[in-house]
């Protein structure tokens, strides 16, 4: 059989394949369109995610700010100081932050609502909302945002007049990224059922935050707006002190120092301002608004060897002030610590001084002045002072006295000088210690209870002491041994025929008693006892 094998070279004609390259290139224009469009839109939702997170930072930013602290006048410098929250371009008026590649325009502000549930109080002028408690209608600032959202600078077409009510959409008009007409700039006084009785001494019931984010890439409308309400805290939305200045340094170690002047700055204008030195009110400052100041005198210094009558004292004190708005209410306070050290110690008071057994006990009143670090006892030699015992408390031992004659003592308290070095004060008036003195009747008794926890000794008192006139003077406390170095406490006469431990460090321990003479001779010990 034959066969033949037949070959077909026909093709595609040159209109065909025009015709195919139209519908592949109408195919590839659709499919760019698409790219394009989806590009667009992700870049769009993409800074519009920036700008949601730009905003959640702002009012987290605000919210974390004192909310004495928390005022229209001040926010913006507050969040600026915020890491990254610096304004990105200075020279471009409002405040322009950068994110994602995308400048935004951020304007903050806040004001103070007073719920008209609990009463209505004075409204400090620049402080509460002007629009009152329930704020701008969301459709006005919709409509208002949706003419100026998409322009870059914030405010851009609209005037003053137009932003006046409409702070709670976050208008900056002059372009210093602090919202506009959102606060009422004249304030009011307390009237009508208020004036009547209704007093509301603390108005500010809580705070409106108000944020708008915008920008001028991409779709859609181009601004974020939100408010958030925060809660006042209490006392802590009066006016607070901010800053605290002393006139002079401390220490203050010039004795021609008669008068320190300390300055104070307040968070949000105040009525009046209290002054205070270690707590107690000295006076109340002068000045207005938020700047006020106080003159704390501080007395002439002695020459003598007792402190004036008007002479404040060497050692450390707790200088503040208090600030109070017209209804009463205050804020933070503020205290500087001021430390005074115009001359060494004054000579302790009180010195007694005796024989007990081989040695000889020193007692003295315990300086008035704060800044003495230590005590040092002196024993006569006849031509002057030999030092016998240091001590930080008003007490002393001469372990080693002579066995015979009339003992004399004196004692010196100590601080330290403007450079820093111990410097000795003048030394007391001398106290004698008799060559002959017997010792008191030993106490009685001594039993051990336990009150709320804490050791409670008691005894009966001393028969008294077998010298004529002499008598009882206290009782002393040994704690955990008898040698000298166990004494603990005293009592703070001899009628006190009990003692309570408050200091046990959560620990059982021993304790003895004696009777103690005017001369400080010792009776035998009575105990131990423990708990």
């Amino acid at each position: 059989m034959d066969r033949t094998r037949h070959t077909d070279e026909l093709g595609f004609t040159l209109i065909e394949v025009m015709v195919a390259a139209c519908i592949l290139v109408s195919g590839i224009l659709v499919v760019l369109t698409f790219i394009i469009e989806a590009q667009a839109t992700t870049f769009t939702n993409q800074a519009r995610a920036n700008a949601n997170a730009l905003v959640r930072e702002a009012v987290e930013g605000a919210k974390s700010v004192p909310n004495d602290q928390l005022v229209n006048a001040t926010l913006v410098d507050t969040m600026r100081q915020r890491v990254g929250m610096s304004d990105d371009e200075l020279g471009v008026p409002g405040w322009q932050l950068q994110r994602g590649g995308i400048v935004y325009t951020v304007s903050v502000g806040v004001c103070a609502v007073d719920d008209p549930r609990d009463g209505i109080g004075t409204h400090e002028a620049g402080i509460f909302c002007a629009s009152g408690t329930t704020g701008t209608a969301v459709e006005a600032c919709s409509q208002l945002l949706s003419i100026v959202g998409d322009v870059g600078l914030p405010g851009a077409g609209v005037s003053g007049a137009a932003a006046a009510g409409l702070g709670d959409c976050g208008l900056d008009v002059d372009f210093d990224g602090q919202v506009d007409g959102l606060v009422d700039v004249a304030g009011s006084v307390c009237v009508g059922a208020c004036a009547l009785g209704g007093v509301d001494t603390s108005p500010a019931d809580a705070k409106r935050v108000v944020v708008l984010v915008r920008w001028d890439r991409g779709g859609g409308s181009r601004y974020v707006l939100q408010g958030t309400t925060v809660a006042n805290p209490g006392l802590a939305g009066a006016p607070a002190i901010a800053t605290l200045t002393s006139s002079v340094a401390s220490p203050v170690t010039g004795p021609g120092v008669t008068e320190i002047q300390v300055g104070a700055t307040t968070s949000v204008g105040a009525a009046t301002v209290g002054a205070y030195v270690d707590g107690t009110q000295r006076g109340t400052a002068t000045g207005s608004g938020t700047s006020w100041s106080f003159r704390w005198p501080l007395g002439t210094v002695s020459g003598g060897s007792a402190p004036g009558a008007d002479e404040v004292l060497d050692g450390s004190y707790l200088v503040g002030m208090k600030a109070f708005d017209v209804n009463g209410q205050f804020g933070q306070s503020r205290s500087l610590t001021v430390l005074l050290n115009r001359r060494a110690p004054y000579p302790p008071g009180g010195l007694q001084a005796g024989r007990n057994g081989a040695a000889a006990d020193l007692e003295w009143q315990p300086s008035a002045e704060r800044d003495v670090e230590l005590y040092r006892g002196f024993r006569s030699t006849g031509s002057g002072w030999t030092q016998i015992c240091e001590s930080t408390t008003p007490s002393c031992t001469d372990p080693s006295p002579p066995g015979i004659g009339i003992l004399t003592y004196t004692v010196a308290a100590v601080d330290r000088d403007a450079a820093g070095n111990l410097r000795e004060g003048a030394k007391a008036t001398s106290a004698s210690a008799p060559l002959l003195n017997a010792a008191p009747y030993a106490p009685s008794g001594l039993t051990l209870s336990k009150a709320s926890g804490a050791p409670v000794l008691s005894w009966s008192a001393s028969a008294g002491d077998p010298d004529i006139g002499d008598g009882v003077d206290h009782y002393r406390v040994y704690r955990d041994g008898t040698a000298l170095s166990s004494r603990y406490d005293r009592t703070g006469n001899s009628t006190a025929v009990t003692w309570t431990d408050t200091q046990t460090g959560g620990q059982a321990h021993s304790y003895w008693i004696v009777a103690v003479d005017s001369h400080l001779a010792e009776s035998t010990l009575v105990g131990p006892v423990s708990g």
